[in-house]
């Protein structure tokens, strides 16, 4: 089912829930580092027939099973790589894409890292990492700035179609009477790394795509 806002799950559910209502369709986050592959990272797979992971990669580094381990390869040295997994194996479904952000939300009484995950590579997954990227190319850094991860609908283009589907935005906000939490969630970086595994926010599935 498609909705058009955030809901948590895991322990700490119920003190998002109290703090942001019971359908926030904006949250403030924090990145606690700079490393796209931990906070931002894109992750391609290819699965066989059966549904077995046969390749993945981060569209830089690729993973091919050789029928007894998986084979690193470098996309730069065979610029054709995705192209020749899927014509060696053949499976119905393409490559996917998939998008996970890690961040701190702000505000929360339990602070710790809470984690993202999208599919959307026609919308959501480009205005993500574009925005991420400009930012990080400009600045140097994505740390001490807090960013808005909003949800909303958006009406497909495509002629004929009167669906609808939702598309997540990740956009810097400035707003300095924010600045002490910020400083707040970077005094706790060293306890945050140590963490396990985030907590997870789900927003919708399926998104439509390309």
């Amino acid at each position: 089912m498609s909705v058009d806002h955030f809901i948590p799950t895991g322990r700490y559910a119920p003190l998002f829930q109290k703090h942001f209502g019971d359908k926030p369709k904006l949250l403030p986050v924090i990145f606690i580092e700079d490393g796209e592959a931990k906070q931002c990272e894109e992750r391609y797979e290819y699965r066989d027939r059966s549904g077995s992971l046969y390749a993945y990669g981060d569209g830089e580094f690729f993973f091919v099973w050789n029928g007894k381990e998986y084979e690193m390869f470098l996309l730069e040295d065979h610029p054709d790589l995705m192209e020749r997994v899927h014509q060696k194996v053949q499976a119905p479904k393409p490559w996917s894409v998939t998008l996970t952000l890690r961040f701190v939300i702000p505000g929360l009484p339990v602070v710790g890292l809470w984690q993202f995950t999208t599919k959307g590579e026609a919308s959501t997954i480009p205005n993500i990492v574009g925005s991420f990227d400009a930012i990080l190319e400009h600045n140097g850094t994505v740390k001490g700035i807090l960013w808005d991860l909003s949800v909303a609908f958006a009406k497909s283009q495509k002629p004929g179609e009167k669906s609808r589907y939702p598309v997540v935005d990740l956009v810097p906000n400035n707003d300095p009477d924010r600045l002490e939490e910020v400083k707040t969630v970077l005094l706790n970086q060293g306890k945050l790394l140590t963490q396990s595994t985030p907590k997870k926010l789900q927003s919708y599935e399926p998104e439509e795509t390309d």
